[in-house]
């Protein structure tokens, strides 16, 4: 009998396991390293914001937002921010806000009765995942000194 070239149904089946056993290694490295990456991001952002606060602040002795706004949105869900809630960070803050993310950013002042009272900046995971292991949310905080302290995991 003429033996034929090729693999044997064994052979092939090994080789689906070795991959198989990459591929579900993999996965949990993938996770890890994703939510290394948005929470970096989010921290730049923050600073960024914070930083983009303090300019604020500077030029009008109040924080973003007014006394008249509760809060400022930028996020929803990991829904793209309307052009209107873009519009109005980079119009107060100067930052742009970016797209495509899933990120949830909130601006908010401490106590809006107080003028130069802190400004709180919050940024939340909007997808099904953490920031950092174990880390769902960041916060940072200015007050009219300048001080920033965050972020820090809530």
């Amino acid at each position: 009998m003429k033996k034929q070239a090729g693999f044997t149904l064994v052979e092939l089946m090994v080789v689906i396991a070795i991959l198989g056993i990459l591929a579900a290694s993999g996965v949990g490295f993938l996770t890890k390293y994703r939510e290394r990456t948005v929470g970096s991001e989010a921290t730049v952002m923050m600073k960024q914001l914070l930083e983009a606060q303090i300019i604020y602040f500077l030029g009008h002795d109040e924080f973003f937002p007014k006394a008249l706004e509760n809060e400022i949105r930028v996020w929803n869900n990991g829904a793209d921010p309307s052009p209107a809630d873009q519009q109005r960070a980079l119009d107060a803050l100067k930052v742009s806000i970016p797209v495509g993310h899933l990120l949830d950013f909130r601006v908010y002042r401490n106590n809006l009765d107080t003028a130069g009272s802190p400004a709180t900046v919050e940024i939340t995971s909007a997808g099904n995942f953490n920031l950092f292991p174990g880390v769902p949310r960041i916060k940072g905080t200015v007050d009219k000194t300048g001080k920033i302290t965050g972020p820090t995991a809530f």
